[in-house]
């Protein structure tokens, strides 16, 4: 836990004017791209969100701060109570909440619960800032790498040129995405899934998201079919097979972004 952050936090969050640190009960929270703090008392429950540097160079926090509250707005997300241009936020935590696990997906009662939220926001007719084609991210983050890295993903990024081809002809309209669907970021309270953190939220297919969470959930083919036909009930149909592809291409995107946060 730094010194540095909750000082700096005290001083400048007007909800924490008047409070310090030993106010509070004050437990890190786990993030790959932010600090996170829970602090509570008797009056008040609070996550701190502080961005790490290194985040400056992915995430346009103005678009950020405006798909988020699309988002709440649209009752996927709780409502961000105070923030600042760099990304700090300041977030009522989510109460009786656990992050969504890999063996839910097999629960026949839980996957409509898993697809609500995503059929809500990509159903919604919602228009979020962004606009990056997965391709483009993906050449810009490989680009970024180091000359060792740029060689160890070389064989793995020329597949993926390949099957990026071959999705060109995909028509699936882009739609109001999260795109970082990690357990962490889905929380199941009360019988509900809520959405967390949407720093790369933006718009995109469709299958950006279901992609990432059965790659994060580890999902095999019979899962990921599941997933797949649950979400499509009573909406457009979509195919596995570019589910399948999406699945190859943000794995290598994600090891891209893994190994420049750890530059």
């Amino acid at each position: 836990m730094s010194v540095a952050d909750l000082d700096w936090a005290f001083t400048n969050i007007p909800l924490l004017a008047g409070y310090t640190p030993q106010d509070f009960t004050i437990a890190p929270l786990p993030g790959y791209t932010n600090r996170n703090y829970r602090l509570s008392n008797p009056d008040h429950d609070w996550v701190l969100r502080l961005p790490r540097a290194a985040t400056d160079r992915f995430i346009d926090r103005a678009a950020e701060a405006h798909n988020q509250t699309l988002a709440h707005e649209l009752g996927l997300a709780p409502q961000v109570l105070w923030r600042d241009a760099s990304g700090i936020t300041l977030t009522p935590t989510l109460r009786q909440s656990r992050s969504l696990r890999a063996a839910d997906f097999d629960d026949e009662t839980l996957l409509p619960l898993i697809v609500e939220p995503l059929q809500r926001l990509h159903r919604s007719g919602l228009e979020f800032r962004g606009r990056d084609p997965l391709g483009e991210l993906l050449s810009q983050h490989y680009e970024l790498l180091d000359a060792a890295e740029r060689l160890r993903y070389g064989p793995r990024m020329q597949q993926a040129q390949r099957v990026l081809s071959l999705l060109d002809s995909d028509e699936t309209p882009w739609v109001a995405s999260h795109r970082d669907l990690v357990m962490g970021n889905l929380l199941l309270t009360n019988g509900r899934l809520w959405i967390i953190d949407w720093e790369y939220a933006a718009m995109a297919s469709p299958y950006w998201d279901l992609a990432t969470l059965c790659n994060e959930a580890g999902l095999d083919l019979q899962q990921s079919r599941r997933l797949l036909h649950a979400y499509c009930a009573d909406g457009p149909a979509m195919k596995e097979s570019i589910l399948f592809d999406y699945r190859g291409l943000l794995k290598l995107f994600t090891d891209c972004w893994m190994s420049l946060l750890a530059e």
